[in-house]
């Protein structure tokens, strides 16, 4: 009997040891609480920049965006609802509420409050691609305001300038085209024919790190461009001797395949999120980014919230931020 006491005892201190080594040598993983048996990982940097959760928020926000796109390989939510549709096919159904997933008409809805008592009108129109269609479509609407057409791809802007309507647009010398593209730092990056052949749009996402071309296929540099120099090279923004920050966007339009994770992230770091009176973007999830996309994009609500109030959005769609003053004037 005393025998097996002793061996009993032995082998809950042998288990006790064993259990606090496993901590000790493998320090616990960042912060996780579980949703429906699935656990998200709290990512809490984004680009050295704090991402404060209110865990009750990022949970919802997390769950909602990782439910609506279950699907790994799609990009963005149109690519849902033609997967939907043709899953539907097959049993000759139709989907009803494909307005869940896409909503392309949404960022054409009038803005509240869009321009100042001085009728000053910016708009940086981030992503032009090859037919500026929502740039052409701001103008028609608000004829006192400049828009900034920028596109990096030099294919994409090549097509640009020499349509008919931005032509028409071009020798007014009201409005501005820059073959840049925007991101959190100035950087000049390679493409290949082969990125550009693969889609309408280009993601940039992901090729600054990526140096590989085993095709050996030519390159092209593209100009990337501090989103917040921008601001002020394009005198939007300016600063008095004292280093105040005066004047204000208007609009920033993000249509950019993914630099708008980068773009927002950089104007929230730097303060000047608060200069921009409407903040509207596309969501996308580009594959350099895909396995943590959602918690990025969640983060990126939370940040956004502390200046900006939601007025629509669907993730990996359109949705349009207010800054929260400009709400105030509608009360």
């Amino acid at each position: 009997m005393k025998i097996r006491t002793v061996i009993y005892f032995c082998l809950i201190f042998t288990s006790l040891w064993i259990v606090s080594r496993v901590f000790t040598d493998n320090p616990s993983p960042s912060p996780v609480y579980v949703d429906n048996d699935r656990h998200i990982e709290i990512k809490r940097d984004i680009e050295s920049a704090s991402c404060d959760i209110s865990m009750d928020s990022y949970k919802k926000c997390y769950k909602y965006t990782t439910d609506l796109l279950p699907y790994e390989s799609v990009s963005i939510g149109i690519e849902t609802v033609l997967f939907l549709k043709k899953q539907l096919s097959t049993v000759n159904e139709t989907l009803v509420n494909a307005s869940l997933y896409w909503n392309p008409d949404d960022r054409f809805k009038p803005f509240k409050n869009f321009i100042a008592s001085t009728n000053k009108c910016e708009v940086l129109y981030c992503g032009a691609n090859d037919a500026g269609t929502d740039g052409l479509e701001f103008i028609n609407r608000y004829e006192n305001c400049q828009v900034w057409f920028l596109e990096p791809v030099a294919q994409f802007y090549d097509k640009l300038i020499h349509s008919q309507a931005i032509l028409e647009k071009l020798q007014t010398g009201k409005h501005h085209f820059y073959q840049i593209g925007v991101s959190n730092k100035n950087d000049l990056i390679d493409v290949t024919l082969q990125d550009i052949k693969e889609a309408q749009a280009v993601t940039l996402i992901g090729k600054q790190q990526s140096k590989e071309n085993p095709m050996n296929e030519m390159k092209y540099k593209l100009i990337l461009r501090d989103a917040a120099e921008i601001l002020f090279e394009f005198h939007i923004l300016s600063k008095t001797i004292n280093q105040t920050v005066i004047g204000e966007l208007n609009l920033i339009h993000l249509n950019c395949e993914g630099c708008e994770y980068d773009v927002i992230e950089r104007l929230i770091k730097t303060n000047l999120i608060q200069y921009i009176r409407i903040v509207q973007f596309g969501s996308h999830r580009p594959s350099a980014i895909r396995s943590f996309v959602n918690q990025r994009y969640c983060c990126l609500q939370q940040m956004l919230s502390a200046t900006h109030q939601l007025e629509f959005g669907i993730p990996w769609a359109w949705e349009r931020w207010l800054r929260k003053d400009l709400l105030e004037k509608n009360n």
